[in-house]
């Protein structure tokens, strides 16, 4: 009897072995699946918001874009308004200070467009011969009841020489505009035009925005004043391409953007396209969404579609993160039991394989302190094989706090979500941002050309941490410490690095946060 008791057990525990595991990894799997589906839904509205959210975001630079090239036309104008006369070498000296290039991407340059009436244009033309231009004339030629002539166009080079003595207002959307500006006062743009510069390679298409200018001390309270004393139009020039470049919430890979001129997304009317593909060409979108801006007197039409990049973060979002670590927790859990009933041993060490899996935060999805060490462990190994640079990035978010304090930690996590998603977008492909706890964030930039490119990445950081982030309904302003820590000058080991980098971190908030301070000065 106790021989077939033993028996007994012994295949109860054998059946046990063959049958409980799978068992158990069936029904592991099943919750998955749930799980799965519920982290889908969730996901899809959070892609939806977010598209919304990137939407209005770029709908706002746009304006925002707009209002400062206003704002130049109108400080252009203020110089005739207080002189009354402005001659050439005073002009190109104002529009100089205004470092057009660097400040107004897009801009091809500020001038000053002339009324000429009929009867005095040969004395106009020869007054500007004598100013140093014997071909000068006013073009297209023809006689016309009344001429307009750009006679100052800074930086007068390049390009912009074949706009010189153009009459604008011989065209017929150019003068639209025009006389929109000068009937109403107020700076307005004309539609979809080819400009008069576009005779070289990269031909785009563009508009102008005009301003009128008054003969000083004369009123102009209505319209008929103001068309009595018309001096001119400062204007400017604007290539959409060039316009549209450096835009934050521009990013060709994960969304289409097209402007229209009007209200109908016609292709004759495109001005500007991202993806150099027009909508519905080559993908279906999951997201679409159209938005109308007045700008300056014009209504343009923006269309944004999601790509393939920007739908594809659901299945690495937190659905791709339940479902794989489902599959991962339910064959573990399969395993853990099989290997329990075999032998205890074994589960401690299938338990201790699971630890060794945890190596990626919980709620950004980003590397944890543990893996971001090992990581920087093999770049430095590679650094000093190749002779070349690394980067350490020590992140600590300001204003963090008062975000947990007054809206709670479950805003404060969607938050610290949100931060991670702009690190990550400002890192290339070979580097590496981790989270290491609380608001604490470090970047690994490998394969770098030293100070000046981590500063770059660094500032890039910080400007992207500095936009404000729109979280469930709150609209939420923080900033960014950084500290950075370079190899080898600042330290061969990843201690030395990360202790530095910490240190230049609490340098950058004790001179005033939002900067970024490198441990070497």
């Amino acid at each position: 009897m106790p021989g077939t008791l033993r028996r007994q057990r012994i295949l109860k525990l054998f059946n046990a072995r063959h049958i409980l595991p799978p068992v158990i990894l069936v029904l592991s799997l099943l919750v998955t699946l749930l799980l799965v589906r519920d982290a889908q839904r969730i996901s899809e509205k959070y892609l939806q918001e977010e598209f919304a959210f990137r939407v209005r975001e770029l709908s706002d630079q746009i304006e925002r874009r707009m209002q400062l090239y206003r704002q130049v036309l109108r400080g252009t104008l203020g110089l005739f308004v207080v002189a009354g006369k402005v001659s050439r070498e005073e002009f190109r000296k104002y529009v100089e200070t205004q470092e057009l290039q660097k400040n107004y991407p897009g801009i091809e340059g500020v001038g000053f467009a002339q009324v000429v009436p009929a009867s005095e244009k040969e004395a106009h033309v020869q007054e500007v011969r004598r100013e140093g231009f014997p071909g000068y004339d006013i073009k297209p030629p023809g006689e016309r009841g009344i001429y307009s002539s750009i006679v100052y166009l800074e930086p007068f080079a390049g390009r912009n020489l074949h706009a010189f003595g153009f009459d604008m207002y011989s065209e017929a959307r150019r003068r639209a505009a025009m006389q929109q500006a000068r009937d109403t006062n107020t700076a307005v743009i004309t539609r979809k035009t080819r400009l008069v510069q576009e005779v070289e390679a990269d031909v785009q298409a563009g508009f102008l925005m005009y301003l009128p200018l008054y003969r000083k001390g004369a009123p102009h309270e209505t319209v008929v004043q103001r068309r009595e004393n018309l001096v001119g139009w400062i204007y400017a020039p604007f290539r959409m391409k060039d316009m549209m470049r450096g835009l934050e919430s521009l990013r060709t890979n994960e969304l289409d953007v097209e402007i229209y001129d009007g209200d109908k997304p016609v292709p004759e009317a495109l001005m500007y396209d991202s993806n150099g593909i027009l909508s519905g060409a080559s993908h279906a979108s999951r997201f679409r969404q159209t938005a109308r801006l007045n700008i300056s007197g014009h209504q343009w039409l923006i269309v944004t579609s999601s790509l393939l990049p920007y739908e594809q973060q659901e299945q690495a979002g937190r659905a791709g993160l339940i479902l794989r670590g489902g599959i991962s927790i339910s064959l573990l859990l399969s395993l853990l039991v099989w290997v329990f009933l075999d032998d205890r041993a074994r589960a401690l060490q299938a338990a201790d394989q699971a630890m060794r899996l945890a190596l990626y935060d919980a709620l950004t999805g980003l590397p944890n302190r543990k893996l971001i060490h090992e990581r920087l462990t093999l770049a430095i190994v590679k650094a000093r094989r190749d002779h070349g640079k690394l980067a350490l990035l020590f992140i600590d978010l300001d204003k963090f706090k008062p975000v947990n304090d007054e809206y709670g930690h479950a805003i404060g996590d969607l938050l610290l979500k949100e931060v991670a998603a702009r690190l990550q977008h400002c890192m290339r492909a070979s580097d590496t941002v981790a989270r290491i706890g609380g608001d604490e964030f470090v970047a690994l930039l490998d394969e770098i050309d030293g100070r000046e490119g981590a500063a770059k990445a660094a500032n890039k950081i910080l400007h992207a941490l500095t936009q404000p982030f729109e979280v469930a309904g709150h609209q939420l302003e923080i900033a960014g410490s950084i500290g950075v820590a370079i190899y080898p000058q600042d330290g061969e080991n990843e201690n030395a690095l990360m202790k530095n980098a910490d240190m230049a971190m609490y340098e950058a908030k004790n001179s005033g946060r939002s900067t970024v301070r490198f441990a070497t000065q």
